[in-house]
């Protein structure tokens, strides 16, 4: 007899869509079967009418703690996730101290498995030439790695120790260091000399400008050491077509690099800058809406495969009190990722079996967990998400469960389609009728097998 099963909806995952019932046994899926087509269970969900999703893999992630823990903890972002459709958050190695050696990552790994309610995975730091320390980061169980392309913000160094490769040598030198490992190393793709160049031109917003030339200059020189290597690698936080346009052409020659946008890439512009301000302030900055567009095009033809929030959390009031130029650089847009690309897949912006893959199988693929996580498959984790495709809500920041949620401000009154209705992290149900249930139980995530590459085909559905 079945633990649990899930009849009457209309699964959404690799791809496709189809009437379905899903059997659960413990953490596992054991049956995906015709409706009416699965044998007795002790509990039952009905999903008529609903969508049923894979968990969604948020592949970049920001926490914060303990350093920080008025922005963010474990406890706190984990829990706005489950009641956002979030099952698996991948943690970048921002942190003091910085995810970079043994030492943090088992802090880090302590940490997360005491206080998430979902699962995590971690990622190392990337910015060093030694390749006997990216192995040890590897039987760690790192995920990936993670390296930025400029150097440190001055006022976080500690933060950025081991993180960060300025220079195009050392650049390359990182690179081929962790590429041993056969590990997804991700990048932050700005050059530090671009930074420098452009770094006493105003934008038209009289900030310091970082146009997109910073942006592509950098992803251009990834994308030709990674193809020399035959490394993979991924960049992060795609905001640009001239940046995007870099990663096509190293696509096209056989290089296996993927790419992600974010919620606030896809659906703000730089016209939201001078209304929010520091709210608004990332980096690489927001860009006009020709940019967006090229973007969107991006995901319809698959050669923009992953949205992941970049969840970076900094509190409503450090964001309203710190000058522009010395404002933290992020967005909390973790409980934006989910409803955003519903919202993209129901109105038919991008198809919708696309909208989902972007955030549950591609980064899974990537990273090295599918078909652990990512998808509704037998033998797969449980990680499920039922969702009403028909309602729609407003977003209102101040009802974020995120710490720091209320810096979200530039998202309030959008009106987005599809609405998260049950949650389900490994079996376990972590969020229903609008309550969070549950305060831990999430477990470090390590890859199972090597990152797959993507390979997609232009103009698919």
């Amino acid at each position: 007899m079945l633990d649990l099963r899930i009849v009457g909806g209309t699964v959404v995952s690799d791809g496709r869509s189809r009437p379905a019932d899903v059997g659960l046994e413990g953490d596992r899926i054991v049956e995906v079967a015709p409706r009416g087509g699965l044998g007795p269970a002790r509990g039952e969900i009905d999903a008529s009418g609903l969508l049923v999703i894979p968990g969604a893999v948020d592949a970049h992630f920001h926490c914060r703690a303990p350093s920080h823990p008025e922005r963010a903890t474990f406890g706190s972002e984990s829990r706005a996730a489950a009641a956002s459709g979030v099952t698996t958050l991948f943690e970048m190695p921002i942190s003091n101290p910085p995810c970079s050696t043994p030492e943090a990552f088992e802090m880090r790994r302590e940490l997360g498995e005491a206080e998430s309610l979902i699962d995590f995975a971690l990622y190392s730091g990337a910015g060093f030439s030694d390749p006997a320390r990216a192995e040890a980061m590897a039987e760690c169980g790192a995920i990936a790695f993670k390296l930025f392309t400029h150097h440190p913000p001055p006022e976080r160094v500690d933060e950025f120790e081991g993180l960060c490769a300025g220079a195009p040598e050392f650049i390359l030198e990182c690179l081929r260091a962790v590429a041993g490992t056969g590990l997804r190393c991700a990048v932050h793709s700005e050059s530090q000399q671009m930074i420098e160049l452009f770094r006493e031109e105003l934008d038209r917003f009289g900030h310091p400008s970082r146009p997109p030339l910073v942006e592509a200059v950098a992803v251009g020189l990834v994308a030709t050491i990674v193809r020399e290597l035959g490394a993979p690698a991924h960049i992060v936080h795609i905001t640009s077509r001239l940046a995007m346009e870099e990663v096509q052409a190293a696509q096209a020659l056989g290089a296996d690099l993927s790419a992600e946008s974010c919620p606030h890439y896809l659906l703000l512009d730089e016209s939201a800058i001078p209304e929010f301000g520091n709210f608004v302030k990332v980096a690489p900055p927001l860009r006009p809406l020709e940019d967006l567009d090229y973007l969107w095009e991006a995901l319809a033809d698959g050669s923009l495969s992953v949205v992941a929030s970049d969840h970076a959390p900094f509190t409503p009031e450090e964001k309203a009190a710190a000058a522009y130029a010395n404002s933290g650089q992020g967005i909390p847009s973790l409980e934006m990722l989910v409803p955003a690309m519903l919202d993209a897949g129901l109105t038919g912006r991008i198809p919708l079996a696309r909208a989902v893959d972007v955030m549950t199988a591609n980064p899974a693929k990537l990273y090295g967990i599918y078909p652990r996580k990512g998808t509704i498959s037998v033998g797969s984790e449980a990680d499920l998400v039922l969702v009403d495709p028909e309602a729609t809500r407003t977003v209102r920041s101040s009802e974020f469960l995120a710490r720091s949620g209320g810096s979200a401000l530039a998202y309030d009154g959008m009106e987005l389609r599809g609405k998260v209705l049950t949650t389900l992290s490994r079996g376990r149900t972590v969020f229903e009728a609008g309550r969070v249930i549950g305060e831990s139980g999430g477990r470090l995530v390590r890859p199972d097998g090597p990152p797959q590459h993507i390979r997609e085909v232009r103009g698919a559905g």
